[in-house]
């Protein structure tokens, strides 16, 4: 049963505006770093001559990592990409957050967009925690007014104390990544790219992520999010989008496409298992203390999913 909040959220949604458009967008890589080089020369300077034309031929050692892939997003929407890894799914978020740019087709963006794709990763070392603040807020488009007037929330919700203004070199890896989402998302985005980044700190922390993710959402924030955890495209995400090979395989509300993702990977680990080579159980002696006695899938409901 859908919820009160839900319900309003799924209505706004309905009545809102397409926020993000992304019209027939492939993307192509070549696996030969000489020949990456080449045609990475080339193309640049092509380009800066007027002269490169988009097409959607491959040249020698070239693939598509994304093929003809079409969403449109209204505001207050959230759709989650499920995939397995190679899919395409990280590179779509790259390409929507121009970070590069589509061979073929188009992105169009209305409103602020933060991506939290690697968090922290953009800060500088040798900068202090306050100092990457301003820089990275003011790159996602704030005034130095507006990042002052968010500044104590910021440092508030990151939770890292007097070492805002120490080195970020200086910095766990966990506490430069909860820096990183703490700024981003108050931007008040009107998109939010969100890749593989809720596993931030401990348990308390995580909490305290979804629970801005949620008021973020309610207030109309568009959320994209690639997640391999099926509990987070579920408790965040409307819809979701399967890619596979860098083509859409399912579009569709989260529960059914998460359902077909889980069989899909059920199977494949299925057919792999058959060949495999399997090791004698260890006498109780040698045992590790550690036993796994079986493994399964619940739906969106907590309804155990049973497989033919």
């Amino acid at each position: 049963m859908i919820s009160t909040t839900e319900q309003d959220l799924a209505n706004k949604s309905q009545d809102s505006e397409v926020i993000l458009s992304i019209n027939g967008v492939s993307k192509k890589f070549c696996r030969d770093l000489k020949r990456s080089l080449l045609y990475g020369v080339h193309d640049i300077a092509t380009e800066l001559l007027g002269l490169r034309q988009k097409d959607d031929k491959l040249r020698k050692k070239e693939f598509w990592a994304l093929k003809d892939v079409s969403i449109q997003l209204r505001r207050g929407e959230a759709i989650g990409l499920v995939g397995k890894n190679g899919s395409g799914k990280s590179t779509l978020l790259r390409i929507i957050s121009g970070l590069i740019k589509p061979d073929v087709g188009s992105v169009e963006v209305k409103g602020r967009l933060a991506p939290l794709i690697a968090l922290g990763a953009g800060f500088n070392p040798i900068l202090t925690g306050r100092e990457n603040i301003y820089a990275n807020m003011s790159i996602l488009g704030l005034s130095k007014k507006e990042i002052d007037q968010r500044f104590d929330q910021v440092l508030e919700f990151a939770e890292i104390g007097d070492a805002i203004d120490a080195p970020v070199q200086t910095y766990s890896s966990g506490m430069a990544a909860r820096l990183g989402f703490a700024s981003a998302i108050h931007t008040e985005p009107d998109i939010l790219l969100i890749d593989e980044v809720l596993a931030v700190g401990d348990i308390l922390f995580r909490m305290k992520c979804y629970r801005k993710l949620s008021e973020l959402r309610y207030k109309g924030t568009t959320f994209v999010l690639v997640a391999h955890n099926p509990n987070s495209i579920l408790s965040i995400c409307d819809s979701a989008i399967y890619l596979q090979r860098g083509k859409l395989l399912a579009v569709g509300k989260a529960p059914v496409v998460m359902q077909q993702y889980d069989q899909d990977l059920f199977l494949d680990n299925k057919q792999e298992s058959k060949g495999a080579v399997f090791f004698k159980e260890k006498p109780a002696e040698q045992s590790t203390g550690l036993d796994i006695i079986g493994v399964y899938f619940r739906d969106g409901q907590g309804n155990r999913i049973d497989y033919p």
